[in-house]
């Protein structure tokens, strides 16, 4: 106990967090007090103060065990990594590609920019259009419509660069229209890009949902206008929706 007490503020709470991680149904006070050696008002204190700030939260049902809160998960949803993601998203990448014959890509949003971070792609002249990094314009490309529609409206329009540059003809650079568009994508859950950033090609992108949690990725595809919306629009957007379901559950699977 005299080795606990000595510890600084900050090391006890990250030794109760460690504790509680390993007990994804929780773990009661006066357990988790005996492993780490605590009085148990000193250990309901601690409690008490990681609850205050959703890194821990109360168990089901009711009975004064704790688990691993949703800010916490939050920040381990947050730090997928890139290679994690496109190691378990690959098989998924490679299935919707031979469905659709289509290039698709994921994308996340990281600060203040949206990445595609993993791909699969025939050898056709999309390839290059999506390789890995590359930089989606905010306003233009499918993919990072399906994210920017979910944030809240301060953060949406701090993103977007002012003023919007036209890429293409089919651009959109009034605001009014970019908000209307972005209330069509939450209703609908589908975001479009057509000819707007390059002329002649078009995304379908969805976002990829994990509930209780923040919107960080989407799945697009993207192809030519005559072949991506042209062709088979409803049948992609079928496959795109499964891969994206497919997808959330494996991410929500990274979690506690």
């Amino acid at each position: 106990m005299a080795e606990m007490a000595a510890e600084k503020p900050l090391e006890r709470y990250m030794r109760i967090l460690e504790l509680i991680s390993g007990f994804p149904d929780g773990i009661s006070l006066s357990t988790l007090a005996s492993a780490l050696d605590l009085p148990k008002t000193t250990a309901h204190r601690l409690l008490k103060g990681l609850t205050d700030v959703g890194m821990i939260e109360p168990a089901p049902p009711a009975g004064g065990s704790y688990r691993l809160g949703t800010r916490f998960t939050n920040l381990l949803y947050a730090g997928a990594d890139d290679g994690w993601i496109r190691a378990v998203s690959q098989p998924l990448l490679q299935e919707l590609a031979t469905a659709t014959d289509q290039v698709c890509f994921i994308a996340r949003l990281d600060g203040v920019a949206v990445r595609s971070i993993a791909m699969v792609a025939p050898d056709n002249p999309v390839r290059p259009y999506v390789m890995p990094g590359r930089e989606i314009p905010l306003h233009t490309g499918a993919s990072a419509k399906a994210l920017l529609a979910f944030l809240d409206s301060d953060r949406r329009l701090a993103l977007l660069p002012d003023p919007l540059p036209r890429l293409t003809t089919h651009t959109k650079t009034d605001l009014a229209e970019i908000e209307a568009e972005w209330a069509e994508i939450r209703r609908t859950g589908v975001a479009f890009c057509v000819g707007e950033d390059v002329e002649g090609f078009a995304g379908i992108a969805m976002p990829v949902r994990v509930e209780g949690k923040p919107i960080r990725y989407s799945l697009c595809l993207t192809g030519t206008i005559e072949g991506l919306l042209n062709g088979d629009r409803d049948g992609h957007t079928r496959h795109l929706a499964a891969c994206a379901d497919r997808l959330a559950r494996l991410l929500a699977a990274r979690l506690p």
